[in-house]
């Protein structure tokens, strides 16, 4: 008898394992389903447009959910539609110039388009191997100036447009303004051109982001950027946002970073150089408009509650330079609707602003002189 109980024990002891690892299997399984249903989904796919933050910082609870609708009257041009028509106003920015952060009438061109009546044309980026962050509107509009292809379109005005983060490195350095092409190759790049800014890979419900989110949740328990500089949570005095009680603000690394380049010199310089550009448009009979965006920490900081990070001081020191450009100060026009307690002038989950920054800009900045149609009110 004992001999036979040896020949078995190998046998339940195979048994055991294999139903251990069955059931490892399966809570495996079952717990990585869970977490991407409840929690993961919506921050790592395309079902909810925008929440870049949301998706880096693996935070749900600001995820602002939204889907792309465009509802204004009248809509800018992109590249592939200038057929030779008359165009009004150039705009040659990044990110917020090119549809980020989705949601409602997510181009602020369509702004400046239906309330001034104007035609009113997006450049894309030029690759011209010099952007900053997939970006340099410099150097673009150079490609368009030096080959001709400005002449073509014979804008009224020109807006260049740069996240405040990435403007003293795009305009803080001495400016080139040499970058060219051909007619024919610019045709070629922005007829058959589609802009997406979305960088989503596909993945499956079993994925590392499930243990991201329960890790960098954990951790901001500790640290308001989970001891990583890619995305900051705050907690502000008032609510500003929707979601939640309203007072959760997460903004991007790269605006805590990026403050040390905003030096008085390189300021100085990127005042020198957005001169420059002025001169060299206003020979063209082209008047030149500079739009920084307030960054998100600039635009939220004086309401957030114990804050022990540095003040951003870039308007404050573009502010008093002297210009022979037009200077578009989104964060004297957007803080005092945050003072009024207006809600989601930035989306709560991404680096972008919403459209209600847009129309309160546009319906302080208007392009009178740029306009055939007069854009006077």
């Amino acid at each position: 008898m004992k001999e036979g109980v040896d020949r078995r024990a190998p046998g339940r002891r195979y048994r055991r394992l294999a139903l251990f690892i069955l059931w490892y299997v399966i809570l495996f399984v079952a717990g990585n389903y869970a977490i991407w249903k409840l929690r993961t989904e919506v921050l790592l796919t395309k079902k909810y447009d925008g929440g870049d933050l949301a998706r880096m910082g693996y935070l749900p609870g600001v995820k602002d959910y939204r889907k792309k609708t465009d509802d204004l009257p009248r809509r800018h041009l992109e590249m592939k539609d200038f057929h030779g028509q008359p165009v009004d106003i150039l705009v040659i920015g990044d990110s917020f110039s090119n549809g980020g952060g989705e949601g409602r009438n997510s181009y602020y061109q369509d702004y400046i388009a239906t309330i001034n009546n104007a035609t009113v044309v997006n450049v894309f980026p030029y690759p011209t191997g010099d952007l900053i962050m997939a970006f340099q509107p410099a150097s673009t509009l150079a490609v368009l100036y030096n080959s001709g292809y400005l002449d073509l379109m014979k804008p009224k005005c020109v807006l260049i447009q740069s996240a405040e983060r990435y403007s003293t490195p795009r305009f803080g350095l001495p400016l080139r303004f040499t970058a060219t092409d051909t007619i024919e190759a610019i045709r070629n790049y922005y007829k058959d051109q589609y802009i997406s800014l979305d960088y989503l890979p596909k993945v499956g419900f079993i994925n590392d982001g499930n243990f991201k989110y329960l890790y960098y949740n954990f951790m901001y328990l500790f640290s308001d950027n989970a001891f990583r500089r890619l995305v900051y949570k705050k907690r502000l005095s008032r609510p500003l946002f929707n979601p939640g009680d309203g007072k959760t603000l997460v903004f991007h690394g790269d605006d805590l970073q990026n403050l040390r380049l905003a030096t008085p010199e390189y300021i100085r310089t990127m005042n020198d150089n957005l001169n420059r550009l002025s001169d060299i448009l206003k020979a063209k009979g082209i008047k030149l408009y500079f739009m920084p965006v307030v960054d998100k920490y600039n635009l939220y900081s004086e309401f957030i509650i114990d804050n022990r990070h540095p003040q951003s001081t870039f308007f404050e020191q573009l502010r008093p330079l002297p210009r022979r450009y037009t200077l578009i100060d989104t964060k004297e026009i957007l803080l005092e609707r945050l003072k009024q307690g207006e809600k989601e002038i930035f989306h709560s989950d991404d680096t972008h602003w919403t459209w209600r920054a847009s129309q309160a800009i546009f319906q302080e900045v208007m392009f009178t002189n740029c306009c055939s149609g007069d854009g006077s009110r």
